[in-house]
């Protein structure tokens, strides 16, 4: 049995950077492992299309895998064009989908949107759950509705298991009462991709980077193979449209330069470590942020993923954007709220499963 360090760079050379240009060819008697391995680091979709395309012999349980979750992609690709269609109907041009459409293939565990007018969530809410919408509620976190499509009734939990029919509908994006970003300033920054036939609004690559590097360190915690394809994706998409510039405005604007600095770190160390090469990107992105001698102590690019970054930097991000003003506002209404007893449980008990106990995040 392969260690995870083993796995983890089996992964990499077999899919290569750029996507497709893989060197590894798993044997059969390892596949099945490195699949469930893959899925955990959320690029199962990704590595088995790679070994089909080169003609690798899969096994049962890689077969059986593999298509399952072609089904869950299509599946979910008919959800979000449903969930764009109900919401288009009440407020067109005033909302985005965010941390969902992937630029390769990708089975995310739900689906994430907001409105760009934080008022207009509960009526949205409301117009997605009226009769005949489709949708139903399941609950209610303090900045975030999670809904489901009615064809997951029955089939849903809390753990969202299987994907496919969850979509958090955020006020903004937050992690409890904390705003991460402003909706407000991401109006103006999207785009349009064709979901089963439908257009449905998504943030520029500039953007969306953004969203995804914070919420990769605060509060997920964690790092994984996904993360590092969907860095260097999204840096040839600014490349070829010229917005690598603009990343780093939106990266000061929001107050996320020190989280985008430490995951741009963990891709450049990726990049020596696992194919021998330097991005210059990323070098102009650090000098362009300040943060050109970011580190990650202990970081091991030839490891196991997922990565779980360390507490300290857990802490960085989030006292470095405790500079924004809106985000500064949600945590003064965080330290009110955990005046309850009750809710100051539940904070105790998420700060010691992300600092304390560990516990990454790994696709289910």
């Amino acid at each position: 049995m392969k260690t995870k360090s083993e796995k983890s760079r089996l992964i990499f050379q077999t899919i290569g950077w750029p996507i497709g240009t893989g060197t590894a060819t798993p044997s059969p008697e390892n596949l099945e492992e490195i699949t469930e391995f893959a899925f955990k680091s959320r690029v199962g979709l990704l590595f088995l299309d790679e070994c089909v395309k080169r003609g690798v012999a899969l096994g049962p349980k890689a077969i059986e895998l593999h298509a399952s979750l072609m089904a869950r992609r299509r599946e979910t690709d008919r959800v979000v064009a449903k969930l764009a269609r109900r919401l288009d109907e009440a407020a067109p041009g005033e909302w985005t989908l965010f941390k969902s459409i992937k630029p390769f293939a990708s089975t995310p565990n739900d689906t994430d949107w907001f409105p760009f007018d934080a008022k207009r969530h509960k009526a949205l809410c409301d117009h997605l759950c009226a009769p005949g919408g489709g949708f139903k509620w399941m609950e209610t976190a303090p900045l975030q509705t999670t809904l489901i499509e009615e064809g997951g009734e029955g089939v849903v939990d809390t753990t969202k298991k299987g994907g496919v029919y969850y979509i958090d509908c955020y006020v903004s994006p937050s992690t409890d009462y904390f705003i991460y970003l402003d909706p407000r300033r991401m109006r103006g920054m999207t785009e349009i991709a064709d979901v089963a036939g439908y257009p449905v609004p998504v943030l520029q690559p500039h953007a969306e980077l953004t969203a995804i590097l914070f919420h990769n360190v605060f509060p997920e915690k964690s790092f994984t193979i996904e993360s590092y394809y969907l860095v260097k994706c999204y840096l040839d998409l600014m490349e070829e449209r010229g917005t690598l510039d603009a990343f780093v405005d939106v990266c000061r604007e929001q107050k996320v330069d020190y989280a985008s600095a430490v995951n741009l770190y963990l891709v450049q160390q990726i990049d020596r470590a696992q194919f021998n090469q330097v991005d210059t990107r990323i070098t102009r992105i650090l000098e362009g942020l300040g943060r050109s001698k970011t580190i990650v102590p202990g970081f091991n690019p030839a490891g196991a993923f997922p990565y779980e970054f360390p507490a300290s930097v857990f802490w960085g991000a989030f006292l470095s954007k405790q500079r924004d003003r809106t985000s500064f506002a949600s945590t003064l209404n965080q330290f009110f709220h955990m005046l309850n007893p009750i809710f100051l449980s539940d904070v105790i008990r998420i700060v010691w499963r992300r600092t304390v106990k560990g516990g990454v995040y790994e696709q289910n």
